[in-house]
């Protein structure tokens, strides 16, 4: 590790204070480890592993540095952290305009706002968003996301009076931030900041952390943690399309589950009246009653005089179940309702009838009873609105009156505390992880299964995973297939499956949702979460089984299920290698998962059928001449990053080729100073690293002990994205251009995308080298592999409580410190060469690696000798909990 090297922390109280605290450290390392690894102890830092975090501090961000301004503005600088006083932007008429540019100094995201102290001449406030400066422009980077978030990277307020302007949508990712007036008039901005909503977890509460010799890889492993904050949603953060004001609820339309939400209480109600006043902004205005869900009640739609998207003044009746509508009927309204004018509508529910009046008028009845074949009966429920995207109406006054008049509920909907009682369309029931903080902002499965990992071993709230995979697998289509993409306000689907045979978005990420099941597994032991789950990896299998062709191979078909984590070169279809190694790894998940649930026929046969693809694959698509996996059947030439780079860290690949894939891997596509490309060249597809399929050859080299390039790897892909310049965010990118080194994508590309952080798993997984062998860690492994490291140190979370490990090496000796978490077991593999004689103490006891004998002890049941990935190692298998010693080295 030779580049981009940062300063580290200096330690407050000048130079005599800061002698004393080095000569205090050293000699409380001395004292508290054995004399032979005094020495190594002393190469420990003393700066704290804290000091990496990047979390905000507080929820209120503020901006670190002016970039530039233009035009007529006094004061910009107050506007910073620490800022006193005001900033004052003028536009005079015929221009210009006055323009600040505002550096937040990292990626951050949520509400902005604006505190406007004074103002004259009502001019119009803009602000724009980008996450790397070279993008920012008027409409700043001009990359909105499709699924969560605002519409649009720029947005504008008129400004009346004072007060604080915020930011109806979340900008979920930026460093600089564009302010400016694009009408004639002053504004006194007394602040101007961003009210952050994505996890906060502090370093004081970070589950894990890892630390090194290698100033490179900490910021590697921080960066890739802080990326994952930033695309992890706390439950109920999202704002919705729903505010309140002293005229009523606004409700924007939504395209998320339909645009409806339902008030948080009432499910149980049967018979009564729901009275409200609306006021149709454009379109329509939608309201359910006898709601168990947003996605499933009654829903009723008046339909103004100038609607574009149904029959003007009319009211449409719907049975709505699971975001299915069925329609209950029409009826024509006895007098125009026109956009802008208010009336009271009074919905009222009794012994299997529904009635609607208008402004006293009754309009419509709905006999429950006699409901169309495919629709739902609901005998209870409680109230919403609806507005779906294209629509909007403001609600107020809304009551709920029991048969005998009994109040059930009153809000005047004109406070933020009346949203904060209903469930609004685009705010999220449950917490989940998005792939990117800009861009896309949607759950992807994918993107899942690497984030699950950055979760496990940095922040350790698998919440966050669990939930995502809850609301995937809810969404399981009649064929088995599970979608691989959902907005996190997304509700979960209750009742039958959801008709369709291939949805959203490919064959391949359909199966990451039983990769990811099994790792979340893996990392917790949440059986009961996996018992829940398991009719939907069932019905999954059975849908890949029926993909397997004529040969034994998984086969997609290009524009129904072939797309893939490259979406930029599109389908791929027949026997795709790649596709195949991911079958192979779902289908010993699967198996692992049936074992869990205590389905061992299951089991056994997914595994008969894992080694049945295997010797598949290796004999239509291992191609003998060059010792590599073909991309295709159909398209056998050219070298696969993803395919090989998956059959070697997924055990595809015979042991005796491995070594050899992975040479070629770096001699055929490590040809940019900026990453691997993923095709070699004339392969068809755009020449983007991709530190996604990256991540699994890392892994890849580190799992078989190739250290040496897979921190050349990292140092070239991941410190690339760290190294100063324009697009430098502390965050780990989608993409990487092979040309030039730029984000892949340009201004479309994400700058802290989940799917990147394979390191943080990486190098606590196999540098500081912990990983579970069982279930919940009831079992585990602690192997480090140093590489060109000379000490290591870090905590890797348990549902146990943490294993803690800190390692040196110095003078031809290996010292790892492991501490043991109560109920588990494991085996601490330590490195110790190649050849020649073999010392090992443990816990200052010389024991002998025989396996047996006098000397061990209390809690060691074996040491003995081994070879793993190429190395010599001592293997001292632990069964009790406690901190353990372990020096291997060469007799003396």
């Amino acid at each position: 590790m030779h580049r981009r090297r940062r300063p580290q922390p200096v330690a407050r109280g000048g130079p005599f204070a800061t002698l004393l605290v080095l000569a205090l450290a050293l000699l409380m390392a001395a004292l508290a480890q054995p004399a032979a690894l005094a020495a190594g102890a002393a190469a420990h830092p003393l700066s704290d592993w804290r000091d990496y975090v990047e979390t905000p501090t507080s929820a209120d961000v503020c901006a670190r540095t002016v970039v530039s301004t233009s035009g007529t503005v006094a004061g910009a600088a107050n506007l910073l952290c620490g800022g006193r006083g005001s900033a004052t932007l003028t536009m005079p008429l015929g221009g210009p305009a006055p323009v600040v540019v505002l550096d937040y100094g990292q990626e951050v995201g949520g509400l902005p706002y604006f505190s406007v102290s004074a103002e004259s001449g009502s001019p119009t406030l803009g602000a724009a968003y980008s996450e790397g400066s070279q993008y920012l422009g008027p409409s700043g980077d001009g990359s909105p996301p499709w699924a969560d978030g605002d519409p649009s990277r720029s947005d504008s307020y008129q400004v009346t009076g004072p007060g604080t302007v915020t930011n109806r949508y979340v900008q979920g990712g930026e460093r600089y931030e564009r302010i400016t007036l694009t009408t004639p008039g002053t504004v006194t901005l007394g602040a101007a900041g961003i009210r952050y909503i994505a996890d906060r977890t502090q370093a004081d509460d970070y589950a894990g952390y890892f630390q090194s010799s290698s100033d490179e890889l900490n910021r590697i492993w921080y960066a890739g943690a802080y990326t994952l904050q930033t695309d992890l949603v706390p439950a109920q953060t999202l704002p919705g399309s729903w505010t309140a004001s002293a005229a009523g609820l606004d409700a924007g339309g939504a395209a998320v589950n339909d645009g409806a939400g339902v008030l948080d209480q009432g499910t149980s109600w049967g018979d009564y009246t729901s009275t409200f006043q609306t006021r149709i902004t454009h379109n329509q205005a939608g309201w359910l009653v006898h709601a168990q869900t947003s996605q499933d009640g009654y829903l009723f739609i008046l339909d103004d005089s100038g609607d574009a998207t149904g029959t003007p003044n009319t009211l449409q009746e719907f049975d709505v179940h699971a975001g299915a509508y069925t329609s209950l009927g029409t009826a024509a309204l006895p007098f125009a309702v026109d956009e802008g004018s208010w009336h009271t509508v009074a919905t009222s529910v009794s012994d299997g009838s529904i009635t609607v009046s208008l402004d006293g008028a009754p309009v419509a009845s709905v006999d429950t009873g006699s409901l169309p074949a495919d629709a739902v009966a609901y005998p209870s429920g409680t109230v919403g609105f609806r507005e779906y995207d294209g629509e909007e109406a403001q609600f107020k006054d809304l009551t709920v009156t029991g048969p005998s008049g009994t109040r059930l509920f009153g809000d005047a909907l004109t406070t933020a505390s009346s949203v904060d009682g209903f469930t609004p369309p685009g705010s999220n029931v449950l917490p989940s992880v998005l792939d990117g903080a800009r861009r896309d902002r949607a759950i992807w499965s994918g993107d899942v299964n690497t984030e699950g990992l950055t979760d496990f071993y940095s922040v350790g709230n698998p919440a966050y995973i669990k939930d995502s995979l809850l609301l995937l697998g809810s969404h399981q289509l009649s064929s088995g297939f599970v979608t691989g993409a959902l907005h996190p306000a997304t509700v979960p689907h209750l009742g039958p499956l959801i008709p369709g045979s291939t949805g959203l978005y490919s064959a391949t990420y359909s199966m990451y949702f039983v990769t990811a099941l099994a790792s979340y597994y893996l990392y917790t032991g949440d059986t009961a979460f996996v018992r829940q789950e398991w009719p939907i990896v069932q019905r999954e299998l059975a849908w890949n089984a029926s993909q397997v062709d004529a040969d034994g191979l998984f086969a997609t078909t290009p524009g129904v299920d072939g797309a893939d984590w490259d979406f930029y070169d599109g389908d791929k279809g027949g026997e795709v290698s790649a596709y195949n190694m991911l079958y192979y790894k779902t289908l010993l998940d699967g198996a692992a998962l049936a074992t869990a649930t205590g389905d061992a026929a299951t089991a056994t046969d997914w595994t008969s059928r894992a080694a049945a693809l295997r010797t598949a694959v290796n004999d239509r698509l291992l191609d003998p001449a060059t010792g590599l996996y073909r991309i295709s059947d159909t398209q056998t030439q050219g070298i696969a990053q993803d395919a090989n780079a998956l059959a070697v860290l997924y055990g595809v690949a015979p042991a005796s080729r491995t070594a050899g894939i992975l040479a070629a891997l770096k001699s055929g596509l490590w040809t940019t100073p900026y990453g691997p490309l993923p095709f070699s060249a004339g392969t068809g597809y755009r020449d983007l690293v991709s530190p996604f399929v990256s991540g699994f050859e890392l892994q890849a080299r580190l799992a078989t002990g190739d250290t040496g390039d897979a921190e050349a790897l990292m140092d070239t892909e991941w410190g690339h994205m760290l190294s100063p310049g324009p697009d430098l965010t502390g965050t780990l990118w989608e993409n990487v251009s092979g040309t030039d080194g730029t984000p892949g994508l340009g201004s479309q590309a994400s700058l802290s995308h989940g799917w990147s952080t394979a390191p943080t798993s990486a190098l606590s997984a196999y540098v500081l080298g912990v990983r579970p062998q069982t279930a919940g860690y009831r079992t585990w492994t602690v192997q480090p592999t140093p590489g060109s490291l000379t000490w290591a140190k870090g905590r890797v979370p348990t549902p146990h409580g943490a294993i803690a490990v800190d390692w040196t090496r110095a003078s031809g000796r290996f010292s790892v410190t492991v501490t043991v978490p109560q109920g588990t077991s494991g085996t601490i593999a330590v490195p110790a060469g190649r050849s020649g004689g073999t010392a090992v103490t443990v816990n200052g006891h010389s024991v002998r690696t025989t396996g047996s004998g006098a000397g061990r002890p209390s809690g060691v049941a074996s040491v003995r000798t081994a070879s793993r990935a190429g190395s010599g190692v001592v293997d001292v298998t632990v069964n009790r909990a406690g901190t353990y010693t372990i020096t291997v080295g060469p007799v003396r």
